[in-house]
């Protein structure tokens, strides 16, 4: 997997090398469907503490603590049934205030405290740019809702930061 030059250092600096793999637990392997993304995510990084909470372009930017994230959130299965994937978590972010999920095809989304689930990006490149220099999400409403906030934002159907899925 090769790491965009803009943010290797966050990577070099916990400790990452290109060589670097980890071998996947039981649990992993058990809970990952073959070819889903995820599975090289975890082995690539796991168990390395990236980047940190601070001062970012747009938002804060975060730390990225890699690990598998059970899925036993009600909101996640309801995603994964709306867009028709299978998401799996590889990290938690922001002094674990969030969690971070991979679908099948790569596309990086989060789940916050509050229940608000965004898009990070198309791929792990752009998600995790994202995180690590402060860049905001994209927050995604369900079916019927009308308005979710986020960064203290209140973001409509209207709102064109909305991600549409």
């Amino acid at each position: 997997m090769e790491i965009p030059t803009d943010i290797l250092p966050f990577f070099q600096s916990a400790g990452w090398y290109p060589e670097h793999r980890v071998a996947l637990p039981d649990k992993a392997q058990s809970l990952i469907p073959e070819g889903h993304p995820a599975a090289m995510i975890l082995s690539t990084f796991g168990g390395l503490k990236v980047g940190r909470v601070g001062s970012g372009e747009e938002c804060a930017a975060s730390d990225i603590i890699f690990g598998l994230i059970e899925d036993s959130e009600d909101a996640v299965r309801r995603w994964n049934d709306l867009l028709k994937t299978k998401l799996i978590g590889v990290a938690e972010y922001h002094h674990s205030h969030g969690k971070l999920f991979v679908d099948t095809v790569g596309k990086c989304y989060s789940l916050g405290l509050q229940g608000t689930f965004c898009f990070e990006g198309d791929n792990f490149n752009e998600a995790f740019r994202n995180l690590l220099l402060g860049r905001r999400s994209r927050p995604m409403l369900l079916p019927g809702e009308e308005s979710v906030m986020v960064y203290g934002e209140i973001y409509t159907v209207e709102s064109p930061e909305v991600y549409r899925y």
